[in-house]
């Protein structure tokens, strides 16, 4: 799931302008804010660039990070990540990239609006699983529409029966409309007619086979076809299967 991140995030075009500079230190001072108000470990990524900025904040104690590093030429906190626990480290990732593929076919000005948060499971310094929440946002866009700045949050939760946080939702922060892992647009993308078509695509059948399957002209088949990679944003039909198996969508 993560290299399908990977795949998604790094294919974009990222085209430069004379603000990219600005943002960038604009995030900065977004990310060690947040660090410093929330306790927050905060972790600024520049998908561009493939590196990311930590601010980190008390809590790292508390989960016995060591490194401390400050900057790190990749865009996954790996010395942070490991500590997941594995089942939760998969939700994190299909979530993110559902959230990712959502918001890539919206509106760049609507983007800021949304934030994905997760509970996790992670080891905390003496090796025992604790709660954590973590939001994702994404903050930045290139000239051409690119998701170019991403600022991830960790923050312990209490241990308090009247203190729930999601297993995993995405947030409408300006309406307050929640669109969790099971409802969530991306989910819905395909019309009924194209999860049948992509469920025999995945299964290797042809277009011409579909065709006579369904009872459709092969031209129906193929405007199907086009219509699936659009909303995926992908290219092939191995694309098109793996984001179908990862995200549930068929």
């Amino acid at each position: 799931m993560r290299n399908l991140l990977d795949i998604k995030l790094f294919s974009q075009p990222f085209e430069s302008d004379h603000n990219q500079e600005t943002q960038l230190d604009n995030g900065k001072l977004i990310a060690g804010m947040y660090a410093r108000m929330e306790n927050s470990i905060s972790v600024l990524s520049d998908m561009k660039a493939r590196k990311s900025y930590i601010y980190y904040a008390p809590v790292a104690d508390e989960l016995g990070l060591l490194k401390r590093e400050t900057e790190i030429n990749s865009i996954w906190e790996d010395e942070l990540l490991n500590k997941i626990h594995p089942d939760d480290l998969l939700k994190k990732y299909r979530l993110e990239f559902q959230f990712f593929q959502m918001l890539n076919m919206m509106p760049v000005d609507e983007r800021v609006n949304f934030e994905l948060i997760t509970r996790l499971r992670i080891k905390n310094k003496n090796e025992q699983y604790i709660a954590l929440k973590h939001r994702l946002l994404y903050i930045g866009n290139a000239i051409d529409g690119s998701i170019w700045l991403a600022l991830c949050l960790y923050n312990l939760i209490p241990d308090h029966p009247d203190f729930v946080i999601p297993q995993g939702m995405i947030l409408n922060t300006k309406t307050g409309d929640i669109i969790d892992q099971h409802e969530n647009r991306f989910n819905t993308i395909l019309s009924a007619r194209e999860k049948e078509i992509m469920q025999l695509i995945s299964i290797g059948k042809r277009s011409k086979e579909i065709a006579k399957k369904l009872d459709l002209s092969i031209n129906t088949i193929n405007r199907h076809r086009q219509n699936i990679f659009a909303k995926l944003n992908v290219t092939s039909v191995i694309e098109a299967c793996r984001i179908a198996a990862n995200t549930e969508i068929i």
